[in-house]
């Protein structure tokens, strides 16, 4: 009977040992999203986020206020990130969470960001319009969330700002 009893409590001692080792990987396997639409440089209301996994939306919320709306993701995952606002250009964020091989550590499971939101009439380019604003990928010498310095570069080049119908003709 005491052989018994040793072994159930050796077992209920292993169960506990891998619950909490599989509560801690949880914890490190979601990164913290914080973001906020901006108008003008300033914190704007009334607009949609929508979070897309493989193309199909698996969260979207719309706020009323000017606070920052916080979401968490999974590691080793691509997702895409909508802004919508009435009257102005829809925003794409791509949010690649792959773990670089190598990576030991994240420095910081949080990343925080701001979407300037463009009204209709201020179109950059009509070609750029349904590409991302900004890639975020996971940089492995600094061990956290980066914006993809590249990415900006390749699609920011001509910062030219059309505001009415005459200019944008003679842009062409």
């Amino acid at each position: 009977m005491k052989t018994f009893l040793k072994i159930i409590l050796m077992l209920i001692g292993c169960l506990i040992a891998l619950s909490s080792q599989a509560q801690k990987n949880s914890k490190k396997s979601i990164l913290e999203l914080t973001g906020s639409a901006l108008l003008n440089n300033t914190r704007t209301s009334d607009y949609s986020i929508s979070v897309y996994l493989d193309g199909r939306i698996i969260d979207s919320m719309y706020t009323k206020s000017k606070r920052t709306i916080k979401f968490y993701v999974d590691y080793n995952q691509v997702y895409t990130i909508l802004f919508q606002k009435q009257n102005c250009l829809d925003k794409i964020v791509i949010v690649n969470t792959q773990i670089p091989e190598g990576l030991k550590s994240m420095e910081d499971d949080s990343f925080d960001f701001e979407v300037e939101m463009s009204e209709v009439l201020s179109k950059k380019n009509n070609e750029l319009d349904d590409y991302p604003i900004a890639v975020l990928y996971i940089d492995k010498f600094e061990e956290m969330l980066q914006v993809s310095a590249e990415y900006n570069k390749f699609t920011h080049k001509n910062e030219e700002v059309i505001t009415t119908e005459v200019s944008r003709q003679k842009a062409k």
